[in-house]
């Protein structure tokens, strides 16, 4: 016997292991990564996740800003009608006056006044005053009055103190960093500082260099803060630095950013009121707390582009003119955005002014709004998680394939992605998108590239083994959704053909083994391309004998119509082959047994070896059937539920009802008589045939005796009719009691 070919079970699948295994050491790189360590590629990816936050920050849009801030800016207006507003200490004096004259809580200047203002030589100022002063030959009181102008002119730094002591609530600013002069031996600087400051395992940054308005500027201010940004490598701002220590300092004096004591001075907190906690990473501000991050930062909830805040031209402010707008009781903010200075890169874009970035932070402070990182252990997480979701994927379980495991990788980045911003909208919560996402890919990737080639392994192997078993269409159908062929069965409609030699023991006998094999592969290679060319699965050879499977593995509606062209395709190859044979002497019969039934499909063996098959009664009674042509003397026999299912084209002559060995069940069988393939017999009077076949059953024996006998004249040669009469001949005249008619068969 030559059964189908025998496959290897396969083992655990390999994607999924692959796809854990990446998930865990991506989880791990990330949380080594959000810890501080080094880790390879750590900074492109740092750099890749600062941009998915800018691009959240976009998809989220604009969101409005509170009414408590508004901004008052030296600009290119100003410059055009009033410039001695931005060039000249007395134009400062003069805005801080008017802006103080509307009561606002709190003025913060972003502007450093690091030098004093010199409109003359200081030579010839010392003259003037000197002038001013004598008592002798003092100069005319017209030329009086005109020094004494000229000298008022000159004490524009004056004016500007008298102005900021006066307004009571202005805040000054005060640059520290890597870049400046040394840090001058101010000690009105104490004002930046946080009135109590509790340090923890990491030490705020420490700094050397700076820069600071003049002592006596410091001096007469509420409070000073420190108004240096911190760019990332992009040149993009997104967060504020919120401790900074200074070189030679003790550790414990730490220095407040800007908003820090303009957000006090709004709210009437006292210095003593402002506390830096290292620990908890964490800023009071009286009631209020300010989250940091784990580098001693705040992180930015942008409003959106530039503009966002209410804005005045310090010209205007100065003419009296607000346009409607009050500034009681409000935050005023100064800049400078003439000629396009000050101006920082946000996640919306650039040229934002600088004291917009200071308004923005303050604003999230008063609306309570606060963006938040998660923490290293919950970016990893996320990590493993995804990862794990995509691994999923290749369960073997799900049977998905490569289309369905490609949408499934898209749409778990798309779904993490949605995840994420949700998350950064309504929740104000940064959570990583560049890990996770590289872990989606990454194991995604991996899966998909393992899984092709396991696949194109088992493909080939598939093609190897089933090439002689199934023809080209239906081994590609295999190919595309080779489930079918997994360990087990399952039930499904198919028909089954069986054929086999007619007195094969017999020509066995008559031949040598070499003649045998020959006149074997001679007969057997037409009949497998018959089962072949119509999507038949060829299960086995047993000997002489070929068993087809229609409908399995390959599933396909019209299964009987294929396996009865099949089986009139092998009819006619044996007459092709007829003359060869009998030049060697041989006469070839064949008998064809065709049967439609449920059956049990699939691999059938043990786990380690297995061989692809159908099992059942359907496939019992074709065989049953094939041994029953003998019986009858037909080609080809079927049984009744491929008789039901066979298209109107093929023709079919009922034969007998039988019960064959194993079954208590009867069934009626049929011979095959033609289809649009050709004719496999012809009989004349198929009708009287007929009649004698429902009298024989009736237990009319005079009657079927005699219509046996008149097809049997007209057929000359015709077995069934034969079979019958001699069937009368053993019976008698009379039907015994309880006739059925019915033949029953203990042989195979």
């Amino acid at each position: 016997m030559v059964s189908a070919p025998r496959l290897r079970a396969r083992p655990a699948s390999g994607p999924l292991l692959l796809g854990l295994l990446v998930a865990l050491m991506l989880a791990a790189l990330c949380l080594t990564q959000r810890l501080g360590a080094w880790v390879p590629g750590a900074a492109l990816l740092d750099r890749a996740e600062r941009v998915t936050l800018d691009q959240r920050f976009l998809l989220r849009g604009p969101i409005p800003t509170g009414d408590e801030i508004v901004l008052v800016m030296i600009d290119d207006r100003t410059l055009d009608h009033a410039p001695i507003l931005g060039e000249r200490r007395e134009g400062t004096r003069q805005l801080i006056d008017a802006i103080a004259r509307h009561e606002p809580r709190a003025i913060g200047i972003d502007l450093l006044f690091a030098e004093r203002e010199r409109l003359l030589s200081e030579e010839l100022s010392a003259r003037i005053e000197a002038l001013l002063a004598a008592r002798g030959d003092a100069p005319p009181d017209e030329a009086r009055e005109l020094l004494a102008e000229v000298q008022r002119e000159n004490s524009g730094d004056a004016a500007l103190e008298g102005a900021i002591a006066g307004a009571e609530r202005v805040v000054l600013a005060l640059h520290l960093g890597a870049r400046g002069d040394p840090i001058p031996d101010d000690p009105s600087l104490r004002k930046a500082r946080y009135g109590q400051s509790v340090l923890g395992v990491r030490r705020p940054d420490a700094v050397g260099r700076g820069l600071a308005s003049l002592p006596e500027f410091n001096a007469a201010a509420a409070a000073l803060g420190v108004v240096t940004l911190v760019e990332d490598d992009d040149l993009t701002v997104r967060a504020m630095p919120f401790a900074v220590r200074v070189e030679g300092e003790p550790s414990s004096q730490i220095y407040a950013p800007f908003v820090v004591p303009v957000l006090a001075t709004y709210d009437g907190a006292r210095r003593g009121q402002l506390a830096y906690l290292g620990v908890e990473r964490e800023v009071r501000v009286g009631a209020r707390r300010l989250a940091l991050d784990g580098e001693d930062n705040l992180l930015v909830n942008f409003r959106g582009p530039a503009g966002a805040f209410t804005t005045l031209s310090a010209y205007d402010v100065v003419e009296g003119d607000t346009g409607g707008v009050s500034l009681k009781d409000k935050i005023v903010l100064v800049g400078v955005s003439f000629l396009g200075k000050d101006r920082v890169r946000t996640p919306f874009g650039p040229g934002s002014p600088g004291v917009e970035l200071h308004a923005t932070v303050l604003d999230q402070a008063l609306q309570g709004d606060a963006l938040r990182r998660a923490s290293p252990l919950q970016d990893a997480l996320a990590c493993l998680i995804v990862g794990l979701l995509v691994a999923g994927l290749f369960v073997p379980r799900l049977r998905l394939g490569p289309v369905a495991r490609v949408i499934g990788v898209l749409s778990a980045a798309l779904a993490y992605v949605v995840f994420a911003q949700l998350l950064f909208v309504y929740a104000g919560r940064w959570i990583a998108a560049a890990w996770p996402l590289l872990s989606i890919a990454l194991v995604g990737a991996g899966g998909l590239t393992l899984s092709y080639l396991r696949e194109a392994v088992g493909r080939r192997q598939l093609r190897r083994s089933f090439a002689n078993y199934l023809g080209d269409e239906a081994l590609r159908e295999l190919l595309a959704d080779p489930r079918a062929l997994e360990l087990g069965g399952a039930r499904r409609p198919v028909t089954v053909l069986f054929s086999d030699i007619r007195g094969f023991t017999e020509l066995s006998e008559r031949l040598s083994p070499e003649q045998l094999v020959a006149v074997l592969n001679t007969f057997l290679t037409p009949m497998t391309r018959a089962v072949l060319a119509r999507g038949g699965y060829l299960d086995k050879y047993i000997g002489d004998a070929v068993m087809a499977v229609f409908g399995a593995p390959v599933v396909y509606e019209d299964h009987v119509a294929r396996c009865l062209a099949t089986a009139i395709a092998m009819d006619a190859a044996l007459r092709e082959l007829q003359p060869g044979f009998r030049e060697q002497g041989l006469e070839v019969a064949m008998g064809v047994g065709l049967n439609t039934g449920d059956a049990v499909v699939g691999n059938m063996g043990s786990v380690e070896r297995f061989d692809y098959t159908a099992v059942g009664d359907t496939v019992n009674l074709a065989s049953r059937l094939e041994g029953l042509t003998k019986v009858y003397g037909v080609r080809c026999l079927v049984g009744p539920e491929t008789r039901a299912s066979a298209p109107p084209a093929y023709q079919f002559r009922e034969v007998d009802l039988v019960r064959v060995k194993g079954k208590e069940v009867p069934v009626a069988i049929f011979e095959l008589l033609a289809g649009p393939e050709g004719v496999i017999a012809t009989y004349e009077d198929l009708a009287g045939f007929e009649r004698a076949l429902a009298a024989y059953r009736a237990g009319r024996f005079d009657a079927a005796r005699s219509g046996f006998e008149a097809f049997a004249v007209r057929n000359e040669g015709e077995r069934t009719a034969a079979l019958y009469l001699e069937r009368l001949d053993a019976l008698g005249d009379a039907a015994p009691e309880g006739w059925d008619g019915i033949a029953t068969f203990t042989q195979k």
